[in-house]
C-alpha cells in the first residue's frame, strides 16, 4: 500500500446547491469506503471563473484528475491539461462541448424523472396534465425538453390531454408580469390538473401563480417539482412534492469511474442514474379525495348526462350520479364545487346542451326528438333553457349552423 501512487484529484463544489452537495457526498463516500490514496482539493465555481485561482489549481498543483459539477466559464485550453476528467451532465449537451472528447459523463435520467412524475399523478385519478418549462439557461432547456417530451407522450398514450407551458420572459419582463402571465395560463387549464415543473424553483413559481389566480391546491391543481430542495419544498405553502434524483449515486459512480480512469485510461461516454425517491408533500396529497371523486363524476356525466345511468330511462340527476359513486348527494355537491367551481347540476345541464348543439348541427332530427334524446322530456323547457343560455332559439341555431 505504501508504494501506491497518491493521485491528486480536484473536485468542483459548484454553487452549493443540494444536487452538488449530494454528488460530492457520494464521491467522498466512495473514496473513503475504498480507502483510495487520493489527495483531494475542493474548488468552488468562482475559483474556476477567476484566472489566478484557476491557474494556481491547474498549472501549479497539477491535478491528475478533476470532477466537474459545471462546465460553464471553464477554459477548454486549461481542461486539456488535465489527463482524467469526470463531469456531471450529458456529453451531447452543448454546454459540455468545452470538455475534451475523452471525458466520462455521469448524468440523471430525465426520462425516468418524467415517467415517475406521471405515474404519481395518474394514481391521484387525474386525466388532465401540464408541463411547465424553465426560463433560464440553454442546458436546463435541453433537460426540460427531454422531460416534457416523455411526460406529454405518456399522457397522450394513456388517452389524456397534456399542455406545455412556456412562460418565456422578455428582457424587460419583471417578476409581477411573469406571475400574471403564468397565472393566466394555469387558469385556462382543465381541472383537476396534474403539473410537472422542470425543477423546484419553477414549481415554486407555479404555486405562487396558483395562489394569485385563486386556484386550489391540491383539489384543482396538483404539482410535482424536481430536485427535492428542502429549503424550497418545506418552506412554501402548500409544501411541495418533489422527485429526488439519485445525485448521491451520481457522485458514487463518478468516483468509481475516476478510479477506473486512473488505472486504465479508458473512458465511458455517458452513464445514467435514476430517481432516488419521491418526497411526497401537500401538493399531491388528495387530502379530501375531491380530485379523484370529481374526475370519476365528470366521466359519468360525459357518458350518461343525456340518457341517464342504467336502469334509469331518464336523464342523469345529481342523486343518481351520487348513488353511482357511492357518496352522499351533499358530499358530491360540496367536492364538485370545490374543484370545478360550478355545481353538479350545472355540469350535467352543460353536457346535455353540448349534445343538443351537436345534434342540431349534424342531424335533421325533429327538435322534439332531440329534446327527448338529451334528457328533456318537455321540449318547451329545452327551448327556454337554450334561449336563456345562448340567446337564440333552437331553430335559429340550426339555421345559422347550416348556413355556408
Amino acid at each position: 500500500m505504501s508504494n501506491e501512487k497518491k493521485f491528486r484529484i480536484a473536485v468542483d463544489t459548484g454553487n452549493n446547491e443540494k444536487a452538488v452537495r449530494d454528488r460530492c457526498s457520494g464521491f467522498m463516500r466512495y473514496v473513503m469506503e475504498r480507502s483510495l490514496p487520493w489527495d483531494i482539493r475542493f474548488f468552488a465555481q468562482w475559483d474556476a471563473q477567476d484566472r489566478q485561482s484557476w491557474d494556481r489549481l491547474i498549472l501549479k498543483w497539477k491535478p491528475d484528475g478533476i470532477c466537474l459539477n459545471s462546465q460553464y466559464d471553464i477554459s477548454d485550453g486549461r481542461l486539456k491539461l488535465i489527463p482524467h476528467i469526470v463531469a456531471f451532465g450529458g456529453s451531447f449537451i452543448g454546454a459540455n462541448m468545452k470538455c475534451p472528447c475523452l471525458t466520462t459523463f455521469v448524468g440523471i435520467d430525465d426520462r425516468q424523472i418524467a415517467a415517475e412524475s406521471f405515474h404519481l399523478l395518474v394514481k391521484r385519478g387525474l386525466n388532465h396534465f401540464a408541463y411547465v418549462h424553465p426560463t433560464t439557461v440553454s442546458a436546463e432547456l435541453y433537460h426540460s425538453q427531454v422531460r416534457s417530451e416523455v411526460f406529454v407522450r405518456m399522457a397522450e398514450e394513456a388517452g389524456f390531454d397534456c399542455t406545455e407551458c412556456r412562460q418565456a420572459k422578455g428582457e424587460t419582463a419583471d417578476w409581477a408580469t411573469s406571475l400574471v402571465t403564468l397565472a393566466s395560463e394555469l387558469s385556462a387549464l382543465p381541472r383537476p390538473c396534474g403539473i410537472l415543473a422542470y425543477n423546484d424553483q419553477v414549481a415554486r413559481e407555479v404555486i405562487d401563480a396558483c395562489n394569485y389566480a385563486k386556484l386550489h391546491i391540491p383539489e384543482q391543481i396538483q404539482i410535482v417539482g424536481v430536485d427535492n430542495q428542502e429549503d424550497i419544498c418545506e418552506n412554501i405553502c402548500p409544501r411541495l412534492t418533489s422527485i429526488e434524483p439519485d445525485f448521491f449515486g451520481c457522485g458514487w459512480i463518478a468516483a468509481q469511474k475516476m478510479e477506473e480512469l486512473l488505472a486504465t485510461g479508458k473512458t465511458q461516454h455517458h452513464l445514467m442514474c435514476g430517481v432516488h425517491r419521491i418526497a411526497e408533500r401537500d401538493t399531491t396529497r388528495d387530502l379530501s379525495g375531491a380530485a379523484r371523486l370529481v374526475t370519476s363524476a365528470e366521466k359519468l356525466i360525459h357518458s350518461y348526462a343525456c340518457r341517464g345511468l342504467p336502469p334509469s330511462p331518464k336523464g342523469l340527476t345529481v342523486q343518481s350520479l351520487a348513488d353511482a359513486l357511492h357518496v352522499s348527494r351533499s358530499l358530491l355537491k360540496i367536492r364538485f364545487r370545490k374543484v370545478r367551481e360550478e355545481g353538479v347540476a350545472t355540469a350535467i345541464r352543460r353536457r346535455k346542451l353540448e349534445e343538443v348543439c351537436r345534434l342540431l348541427r349534424e342531424t335533421d332530427l325533429p327538435i322534439g326528438e332531440i329534446a327527448a334524446r338529451c334528457g328533456f322530456p318537455v321540449p318547451t323547457h329545452l327551448n327556454a333553457l337554450f334561449r336563456r343560455t345562448f340567446g337564440t332559439t333552437l331553430r335559429d341555431y340550426r339555421t345559422s349552423s347550416h348556413t355556408p
